[in-house]
């Protein structure tokens, strides 16, 4: 099910034709060759120096599909001979890249007056309702390779999520307002149609799974994961066919991201907890989260999308000055986990006798963030912190010994009570590494407010 963001990129090189052409055309080459080592499909390439130019680049580049329209500014440049391409093409990102002059050996710059060029055109661009960002770079400093290769990541990203799809099997769980989610105005928005599916559909596909098929899976759990208890082997056999019956539905219906009701839902009604369902299913591609939370999948395809990585829900439990105490009641993806993956059977009330993972989870830097509905807006909370070693705890209730939940003490950038009044939900989507410039970049280009307190 691996989906790989391979940006589809028109690349426009814009310069004034009375400048020296072999100057630019060597510009214009250099820019090429950094492009084409990029993980994205150069689809066109064009060289607009006059209005004629223009024409031929528009002819060439109707009726194709480009994820990102690159505008690079090796000169100043005529606005309307590019403009009559790009209004076009509304819907199109626009990398705006300038490129600087250069000193000679006798200290005298040479400025092809990119910059002129370039703030000629962000005006029209803004009136005009187009997504862009511009890097602009400084004379004689080397090519900014690595922020072009991730906008055109992100680019990519933006058309993934518009093409993303999630599967609930259950609908907000416990009654959750935060798990409820606007289904119109998220298939307007963002395009992603949210399905739906009959419990019972699952609940049948667990019975009739071959044999051989869940002794694979339950011997495949014993020999990748630590048993810190004794786990009976019926539950076993219950956790591997949620895990085949959701996989193959997830396989058969192409998705993104997965969830399942938990609480009321697998716990209360089949006497087991999800959670090793839910592990041995999350990867970068497929994305899981409890308790039917539909916003908080698309937070989680939005942050897997753009870094490539795993991402994963966090509940919050305490909070101290500085810091939230984060974790989840027996679930992370393996790709969270640091070091093996432990499970132990663990038994919460009367009906959940399942199993939990109790594997430590990472620490490190994380982007933390959560999708979610206001005012008739979509927005993003974004922010990040510092994942550090929990303190020894239990969540009340659980039976003794109480397991040791996956979980972080998340050392905040902004205040705790900041955080507390502003986050919208009780889960948070998490992944390793300070990505919140390039999520920044993404919301920009979906049309969905950053919320950053």
């Amino acid at each position: 099910m691996a989906k790989r963001l391979k940006a589809r990129v028109a690349l426009l090189s814009l310069g004034e034709i009375m400048y020296p052409q072999d100057y630019l055309a060597d510009v214009i080459n250099e820019v090429r060759g950094c492009v084409k080592k990029m993980d994205a499909e150069l689809a066109a390439a064009h060289t607009i120096m006059c209005e004629e130019d223009g024409a031929a680049a528009l002819l060439a580049m109707q009726g194709k599909v480009f994820d990102v329209i690159i505008a690079n500014f090796v000169s100043w440049h005529i606005t309307p001979y590019v403009m009559q391409v790009l209004r076009h093409f509304r819907d199109v990102p626009i990398l705006i890249w300038g490129i600087g002059g250069k000193t000679d050996a006798s200290g005298k710059l040479h400025s092809p007056a990119a910059a002129a060029g370039i703030t000629a055109l962000t005006p029209v661009l803004a009136e005009m309702g187009f997504r862009y960002k511009v890097i602009c770079q400084k004379p004689d400093e080397p090519m900014r390779v690595k922020e072009v290769a991730d906008f055109l990541r992100t680019a990519a990203t933006a058309n993934y999520v518009r093409n993303a799809r999630i599967g609930l099997i259950g609908y907000a769980d416990m009654g959750l307002y935060t798990c409820a989610y606007d289904k119109l105005a998220i298939y307007d928005k963002l395009g992603i149609d949210i399905e739906d599916y009959f419990a019972y559909e699952i609940t049948n596909k667990m019975k009739n799974l071959a044999a051989e098929d869940v002794a694979a899976a339950v011997g495949d759990i014993k020999r990748n994961m630590k048993f810190e208890n004794k786990i009976p082997n019926a539950t076993l056999d219950k956790a591997a066919r949620l895990y085949l019956a959701m996989k193959g539905k997830a396989d058969s219906r192409d998705l993104d991201a997965i969830s399942i009701k938990c609480v009321n839902g697998v716990t209360s009604q089949m006497g087991f907890n999800p959670c090793l369902a839910q592990t041995l299913l999350a990867t970068k591609d497929l994305s899981v989260i409890c308790e039917c939370d539909a916003y908080g999948l698309v937070t989680n395809i939005m942050l897997s999308g753009l870094t490539g990585q795993t991402s994963a829900f966090a509940e919050n439990y305490e909070v101290f000055d500085d810091s939230v105490l984060v974790g989840v009641c027996g679930f992370i993806p393996p790709d969270f986990a640091d070091g093996e993956q432990k499970i132990r059977s663990a038994n919460l009330g009367e009906t959940n006798k399942g199993i939990s993972n109790v594997s430590r989870m990472k620490t490190g830097t994380v982007t933390y963030a959560r999708f979610y509905q206001s005012c008739g807006r979509f927005k993003l909370f974004l922010s990040r912190g510092e994942a550090m070693p929990n303190p020894k705890w239990t969540e009340l209730g659980w039976a003794e010994p109480t397991p040791d939940f996956p979980s972080v003490l998340l050392k905040l950038e902004i205040p705790v009570q900041k955080y507390l009044e502003n986050v919208p939900g009780q889960h948070i989507i998490m992944v390793y590494g300070d990505w919140v410039e390039q999520m920044k970049d993404l919301c920009n280009l979906l049309d969905v407010e950053v919320v950053r307190e």
